[in-house]
């Protein structure tokens, strides 16, 4: 009997013990990739609240939902759909989970929105800009037009995006324009994004050329400063000024180029030459 009852205890500890890792690998793992963009219990952020998700999904939903979001959505799965857009067709990154952590995400999700576990990963967290200052925005400037590298070598923001800056002078168009990015996703979903992009095209760009904590805070603090500001800035697109100059210095070389080769020589160099000869002969 004493046998018995010291193996069901070790046996209850152990599983106790377990129960406690997976909790923590679960709010580590919550804390990392998750607590950014929402929160359990606090209201809405860049995604919606988790509070009490595993009452309205099943475990068999979230998990590849969670995993990768934009698979269950390119499946047509209507829930997906539905969530995409309602938050501005905002994609979550794709996570690098494999089920057993993934499972640990969503039991602690499941314990802190039942109260058996403090939300401690909330509670700590704060705006990443609280102890921002012009000196970052300006930074941000730097590393978002290009005039200063990216630590890792990665392109510049302007390659690709636009936003309302009259210190901008050129920028790209391949992809989004960002002046009301902050005022959509604030600092957390900006620098979700940064650390994690979700689209297909950013993501291959910077996977060997990740931006650094700093750069994301950086490039974060002056979109911040492009929203607060866009209604002031008056940039001006030089697109059609470029095609009427450059059709103008196009016609300009073109007149040159006659006027100054008009008594050039058309014949080939040895012409007189030769029909000297020919006349002697004949």
């Amino acid at each position: 009997m004493k046998h018995f009852l010291r193996k069901t205890f070790f046996v209850v500890l152990a599983l106790l013990t377990f129960s406690t890792a997976k909790a923590d690998e679960g709010q580590d793992l919550f804390s990392t990739l998750c607590a950014p963009c929402h929160t359990i219990g606090k209201g809405r952020l860049v995604g919606p609240d988790l509070k009490n998700i595993t009452e309205k999904r099943t475990e068999d939903w979230l998990v590849p939902y969670i995993q990768s979001s934009q698979t269950v959505i390119k499946s047509g799965d209507a829930d997906a759909v539905a969530i995409f857009n309602e938050y501005n067709s905002l994609l979550m990154p794709d996570q690098p989970l494999d089920v057993s952590q993934t499972k640990a995400v969503i039991s602690y999700i499941r314990a802190t929105s039942s109260g058996s576990a403090v939300d401690l990963v909330q509670e700590e967290t704060t705006d990443l800009l609280d102890n921002t200052n012009e000196d970052n925005v300006s930074e941000g400037l730097l590393l978002f037009s290009g005039k200063k590298r990216l630590t890792n070598g990665g392109p510049s923001c302007i390659s690709c995006h636009t936003v309302k800056d009259d210190r901008i002078f050129s920028s790209g168009t391949l992809a989004k324009e960002l002046s009301e990015t902050y005022e959509i996703m604030g600092s957390a979903g900006v620098a979700a994004i940064l650390k994690n992009p979700p689209f297909p095209v950013m993501g291959v760009t910077y996977k060997n050329t990740s931006l650094t904590e700093e750069e994301i805070l950086n490039l974060t603090a002056y979109l911040r400063s492009v929203s607060e500001n866009r209604i002031y800035q008056h940039p001006v697109d030089f697109g059609f000024t470029f095609a009427v100059i450059g059709i103008l210095v196009f016609i300009s070389l073109m007149i040159s180029i006659i006027v100054l080769y008009f008594k050039r020589k058309k014949l080939s160099v040895n012409h007189e030459i030769h029909s000297r000869q020919s006349a002697v002969i004949n």
